[in-house]
């Protein structure tokens, strides 16, 4: 490869790169405008049950204080209706594929061009740039629809290894940067944070449960434990109730168990392959190699695969 060519297969590699950081950054977007209507929703909901409680358990006020009582039922009617209508057009089904197809676009960006920069299938070591240019365009092309998002994002400029900027990438800068990277600087961070995630919200959960019961429990006894007081307990168990079901939903739709377990099994799956790389003696083989990266790509693209699978089969049940 001559030296014009390599600065024309380098100014290529770097618009590929620049295409996937697009489609990561409008996968990041995407799902923080998923996550905080997720939030905004349950809370609408839980505040909405709260107030309807609330003016229910205001029904003895004073007549000159009826109008508090209507109006903290009316909010908390609003609040309860806006629910549904915030699920329905912010939070559904369609947004969370958008988000995943986004990501996954990203991830096949970022896939295709390592492949690339080392030479191995469907490249190989003499591929030129069209080759790339004609890949890039073929995965971009399956999400035209989303790029009302990808035009409306604000891509962070980043500087990239100049190992990543020009074709024939060693085996070790792929080892060092594509392997060690995922594994040390994605997939363990992400499993570690999504199980703490995920208990924290099992432990709410378990409390509000708790609470729950206690509660109903006590309004039950009111009457044969001689106060009668406790009764009026009884309505705020339906409130608990509430702030139980959105935390449970919310655990649900983040999918942070599974994310944990997805994580955390790819990090292995990678430390596996890489391991046993580091234990062949014929790591010089190009066929080897190609067998090596192959397999680490696809260990990632399983993890991103499962991801659509999921999502695909959760809209079809919908």
């Amino acid at each position: 490869m001559n030296n014009a060519t390599e600065v024309n297969a380098s100014e290529v590699i770097k618009t590929a790169w620049r295409d996937q950081a697009t489609w990561s950054e409008t996968a990041n977007q995407l799902k923080t405008e998923l996550t905080k209507w997720r939030n905004r929703a349950a809370f609408a909901g839980v505040l909405g049950a709260f107030l309807e409680t609330l003016a229910a358990a205001l029904v003895g006020l004073d007549e000159k204080w009826l109008w508090l009582r209507a109006s903290i039922a009316l909010v908390g009617a609003v609040f309860l209706a806006v629910v549904p209508f915030v699920m329905r057009t912010k939070a559904s089904k369609d947004q969370v594929r958008e988000w995943v197809r986004a990501r996954s676009a990203s991830e096949a960006l970022k896939e295709t061009i390592y492949r690339y920069l080392i030479g191995v299938q469907p490249f190989r070591p003499n591929s030129t740039p069209t080759d790339l240019i004609e890949r890039i365009q073929a995965i971009i092309e399956k999400v035209n629809d989303l790029s009302i998002h990808a035009a409306s994002v604000k891509v962070p400029q980043k500087e990239r290894p100049l190992a990543l900027t020009m074709p024939n990438l060693s085996i070790d800068e792929y080892m060092r940067l594509r392997v060690d990277g995922q594994i040390d600087g994605f997939y363990r961070p992400k499993g570690f944070e999504n199980a703490k995630a995920a208990k924290r919200l099992h432990d709410l959960e378990f409390w509000l449960g708790m609470l729950a019961v206690v509660m109903g429990a006590l309004a039950s006894a009111a009457v044969a434990s001689g106060v009668p007081q406790l009764s009026a307990l009884g309505p705020w168990v339906a409130v608990v109730t509430t702030a139980t079901a959105a935390v449970t939903a919310h655990l649900a739709a983040s999918r942070y168990d599974h994310l944990a377990m997805t994580y955390f099994s790819t990090a292995h799956r990678l430390t596996a392959i890489r391991d046993g790389w580091r234990a062949n003696p014929n790591q010089d083989d190009p066929n080897i190699i190609a067998q090596f990266v192959d397999s680490c790509e696809h260990a990632i693209s399983t993890e991103n695969e499962g991801w659509l699978a999921e999502f695909a089969r959760e809209k079809n049940e919908g």
